[in-house]
């Protein structure tokens, strides 16, 4: 049996935060864009290095003609661009490891659940992480300052819990295959009381 990542909130959701996050932060002198992408990145990713570099060179091409010559900032460069994309749709705390073959998949813009064979702490995560998505979901169909504010406040009060977090391993007690269609799928609170 092979095993893929499976994301929790979904990827385009993700895509879309990160898209609006990083328009509001070059294309405004707004500070609460700078914060929230910072906070978010600071989840998505703690150890990043140089994180605020990488902020302020995001804006270098707004931002250089008021700039003097001698303090020109230089623009992401494709590695630093991979590197940032990488880490806001692919956080490990959103990742959950499971059967490559599954019978329920769920759509592009569907949160996918685990409930069941998960440790304490991963329920933990699993409930922080859901908390986020409908935040997200107000924030990246029109991203306001309040909802610039929102995600800084829904970051910093996430990060605790998931920033750090490793993707959660697969585990038989958290899925069950179909012995007809040889798909697993993700393993019901019914069907884990009669196993």
């Amino acid at each position: 049996m092979g095993t893929s990542w499976h994301h929790i909130i979904p990827y385009p959701l993700l895509r879309d935060v990160w898209n609006r996050l990083v328009d509001q932060h070059i294309a405004s002198e707004i500070p609460a864009a700078r914060h929230a992408i910072r906070g978010y990145l600071l989840l998505c990713d703690r150890t990043m290095p140089k994180l605020d570099a990488l902020i302020d060179r995001m804006r270098a091409d707004n931002t250089d003609k008021a700039r003097a010559g001698h303090n020109k900032l230089e623009p992401l460069d494709v590695g630093e661009c991979n590197r940032l994309a990488q880490a806001v749709v692919w956080p490990a705390w959103n990742i959950v490891e499971g059967p490559s073959a599954r019978s329920d998949p769920p759509n592009d813009f569907d949160i996918d659940r685990f409930r069941v064979g998960l440790t304490p702490g991963e329920a933990v995560r699993i409930r922080e992480v859901e908390l986020l998505v409908r935040p997200f979901q107000l924030f990246a169909n029109g991203g306001t300052v309040e909802g610039l504010n929102a995600i800084t406040q829904l970051t910093a009060r996430a990060r605790p819990y998931l920033a750090g977090a490793l993707p959660i391993p697969y585990r038989t007690e958290m899925w069950i295959k179909d012995p007809t269609t040889g798909l697993s799928r993700k393993r019901g609170y019914e069907e884990s009381i009669t196993q």
